[in-house]
């Protein structure tokens, strides 16, 4: 290398130290702070939101919010590699709300209708209509109608985005200037089109935005990120999805650990490349998704079923992901399609709890259920492996999509609770191939597999040694059994007496109408992926 350029580097490198030894960090505080204040200690702390979204930081600087306060109106714009966290004694964390309250209210007429203006920023892709109005003394979220002579009853509001002012119907008692807040932010964390190297978001409590809480939204700046970490944190009544990492940009590894995500709009979390059919990736290295509790009434409240496009799932990981763990997450209570659902490969699902789904008119075969593989990606298999999944209203796991590794999609030692005309296992109408499924113990369902008319015959496909009990038929099928898939040593305890076609049907199988209760198998403790 010629000297010259040597020591060109040798200055980029000596700028980048000096840079790193200027991080500082800063305290915001609700009560005690000022704006005008250095903002390096608590006793100099800041006051607002606004001041952290507006100051300079460099990287490696931390920002920490005083826990028992709380911020309206709060948007940060994340443009360098920042830490956020909480400080104090109190024991609420510091709360950080997309929506605002309005003083000045009017009535109209003698209908009970109260209208403010309401201002709101424009959100993605030039969104300026309010999706959130949460009554804070009922803990109720208000009904969106799209005429105001829809305003019939009360807990109902609409947003005349045109003339910028809101109407609502409260409820009884609710006081305006105190209890209603309305989205006013379309994120609280939102990173901008500059690669960052590490960002940290640790015990914060990040609520009502009107459409994502923390991440990117369908942008297609194609940044190139290192690390994100999201922990600790409470992620309340967000519109769209609490984490939202998409588009055309990426993170090296991304971590989502021990986070609480409950009364959301859409998805609690979503992730993956998109633009078009072009094929990417939003995670280069390991996405890691672990000990988060997902859900509980009301989640998924701008579901309209099936048709919708809004619906309440807990984990959507979309293509574009080079390796997953999704691990000892607890998620319940849902509207929505699935619990956890995967497109992308390599990824290992392990010791999750699912409950209690809930999707109106949604049929068998729209593949509602606690667990989605759809294995297009052929990077590595697909590990389902552990889980306990108990729900009334949707299937157990389902398996669709094309995989072409052999095999591609594991899936071992699950527990399995599901209610008629539902299934513990389900094979769509698309493509079957390269999956086993075998050594998991089912109750109840419609039967213990069911396998929809695909587009193309099975191509090894395994199911056995499973316990499966409390079902009227073993398989359920539409075709005919094939060489390409076999089922056998499974254990069926069927409802009823046992019919003598059954070993002709599905050959190779035990059948029992008397069901002892089924052996208990400690989950692997091992993680990896392959």
């Amino acid at each position: 290398m010629p000297r010259t350029w040597m020591w060109v580097f040798v200055l980029i490198a000596c700028l980048s130290v000096v840079e790193d030894l200027k991080a500082a960090t800063y305290y915001v505080a609700c009560d005690t702070g000022d704006d005008a204040n250095e903002g390096v200690s608590e006793s100099t702390a800041w006051k607002s939101v606004s001041r952290v979204s507006s100051f300079g930081f460099v990287n490696g600087d931390k920002v920490l919010f005083k826990k028992g306060c709380t911020w309206k109106d709060a948007s940060i714009k994340i443009s360098r590699s920042v830490e956020f966290g909480a400080y104090g004694v109190a024991a609420t964390a510091p709360q950080l709300m997309g929506a605002t309250s309005a003083r000045n209210w009017s009535s109209l007429g003698s209908r009970g209708i109260s209208f403010t203006q309401a201002a709101i920023e424009a959100g993605h892709p030039g969104l300026k209509e309010i999706l959130i109005v949460h009554d804070q003394k009922h803990g109720k979220f208000y009904d969106k109608v799209r005429a105001l002579e829809s305003l019939d009853s009360s807990g109902k509001f609409f947003h005349d985005v045109a003339a910028s002012t809101l109407y609502v119907s409260p409820l009884e008692g609710a006081n305006l200037q105190q209890d209603i807040h309305f989205s006013s932010k379309p994120h609280i964390f939102e990173f901008q089109q500059v690669n960052v190297e590490r960002v940290v978001v640790d015990g914060l409590h990040i609520s009502f935005a009107n459409e994502y809480a923390i991440g990117f939204w369908y942008q297609s700046s194609g940044t190139r990120n290192g690390s994100l970490k999201v922990a600790n944190c409470t992620f309340t009544g967000n519109a769209y999805q609490a984490i939202h990492i998409g588009g055309t940009n990426s993170f090296r590894d991304v971590d989502i650990l021990n986070n609480t995500i409950t009364a959301n709009g859409n998805e609690g979390m979503y992730i993956g490349y998109v633009k078009g059919s072009e094929e990417g990736e939003v995670v280069t290295g390991l996405l890691r998704i672990s000990g988060n509790t997902i859900g509980g009434q009301g989640f998924g409240w701008r579901s309209d079923g099936p048709g919708s496009a809004a619906n309440g799932e807990g984990i959507d990981i979309k293509k574009g992901v080079a390796a997953a763990i999704i691990d000892n997450n607890t998620i319940f209570d849902l509207n929505g399609f699935f619990g956890i659902g995967v497109q992308s490969s390599n990824v290992v699902i392990e010791k999750n709890s699912i409950r209690d789904l809930y999707m109106r008119d949604a049929p068998p075969e729209s593949s509602i259920a606690g667990i989605i593989v759809d294995a297009w990606d052929s990077k590595g298999p697909t590990i389902v492996r552990g889980n306990r999944l108990s729900v009334r209203s949707a299937n157990g796991i389902v398996i669709r999509g094309h995989a072409a590794r052999r095999p591609s999609v594991e899936i071992y030692d699950n527990d399995i609770s599901v209610q008629e005309p539902y299934f513990p296992f389900a094979f769509t109408s698309q493509n079957i191939t390269n999956t086993l499924i075998r050594n998991n113990r089912t109750r109840g369902g419609r039967a213990g597999l069911w396998v929809q008319q695909p587009c193309c015959q099975p191509v090894n496909v395994e199911f056995h040694d499973n316990d499966i009990r409390d079902v009227p038929a073993p398989v359920v099928t539409a075709q005919t059994m094939s060489g390409g898939m076999r089922v056998y040593s499974n254990s069926f305890c069927l409802k009823g007496a046992v019919g003598a076609g059954q070993n002709s049907a599905v050959p190779n199988n035990t059948f029992s109408g008397n069901c002892p209760p089924p052996i208990q198998i400690t989950p692997p403790s091992n993680l990896f992926v392959r």
